[in-house]
């Protein structure tokens, strides 16, 4: 009866938000309190298959998201990979199978490195193959921070197959939900100041290495906000770098200017204070649109 009722709240959301807010507190409830979902769409040019833009929803730690965003290492998480290209549940131990072996790449070790750092170690990947024409999905699911896979196995053998259909209904119902068409095309000033963010610079920084003035930093990530649909800076910078609009190595080799000590005030900007930035946290739910 719980199933049915978990069906009946999804099939009546009428946003994904909605959806994604049922489908993580009852996955939470399970004994999985760190999901993602990862949904592309498949195209068919004449010249063969490709992968085209999707959507991404995780309630992971946003640090977690915000770095691998950040070192543009979404496409090279092996668990991901496994959910586009597969069909069922698999446990991360596959990973761990693969890297023994020597069949990971450095990117996907260094995917699952940044995974282990903050405590996730252990997981299962569940696939969905296409069931909705032309989209490939799926989730990847875990349990509490530093829980062994031996743990998780037997969570998973007592709700695997519950967490399977939810997952099956969560995706279907995403699927016929409208996404609101945006201009998420950023200037280059805009990803110049979302790269800055993303290597760790504060707002004086940036104004500093850019030779602009702390406000006009602010006006610029304000408008990336805007254009990508993001509420917060992270979510801004995540979706920059998961639709490659950003580059961590871009950011990495800019400099603060020799001729302009960091602790000189910036052109336009009263006794040197310009805003700083605070260290913001991707919201649970990133959404791109499909």
């Amino acid at each position: 009866m719980e199933l049915l009722k978990d069906i009946e709240i999804i099939l009546a959301a009428r946003s994904t938000a909605a959806v994604w807010q049922h489908y993580v507190a009852r996955l939470a409830s399970l004994g999985f309190p760190n999901v993602s979902y990862r949904a592309v769409r498949i195209l068919e040019p004449p010249c063969g298959r490709m992968l085209d833009d999707g959507v991404l929803l995780s309630s992971y730690s946003p640090y977690l998201m915000q770095e691998l965003a950040s070192l543009d290492l979404f496409e090279s998480a092996p668990m991901h990979r496994w959910i586009i290209q597969n069909r069922g549940s698999e446990s991360w131990d596959w990973m761990q199978r693969c890297r023994l072996a020597g069949r990971l790449s450095p990117r996907e070790e260094r995917a699952m490195d940044v995974f282990a750092r903050y405590g996730h170690v252990a997981g299962y990947a569940v696939g969905m193959g296409d069931d909705v024409e032309r989209i490939r999905a799926g989730v990847i699911v875990s349990g509490t921070i530093g829980m062994r896979q031996d743990r998780l196995d037997a969570l998973w053998a007592q709700h695997g197959r519950l967490v399977g259909a939810l997952s099956g209904v969560m995706h279907l119902r995403i699927s016929t939900l409208p996404h609101a068409e945006r201009e998420c095309v950023l200037t280059l000033r805009q990803r110049e100041v979302l790269e800055c963010i993303s290597a760790g610079h504060t707002t004086q920084e940036i104004a500093q290495i850019l030779e602009v003035t702390p406000a006009t930093v602010e006006k610029h990530l304000r408008l990336a906000r805007r254009a990508l649909g993001a509420k917060t800076t992270a979510q801004a910078i995540l979706l920059a770098a998961s639709s490659k609009q950003i580059s961590g190595s871009a950011a990495e080799s800019r400099k603060i200017p020799e001729n302009r000590p960091f602790d000189l005030p910036s052109p336009g900007t009263e006794n040197g204070h310009g805003h700083g930035i605070r260290r913001v946290a991707v919201a649970p739910a990133v959404c791109r649109a499909i």
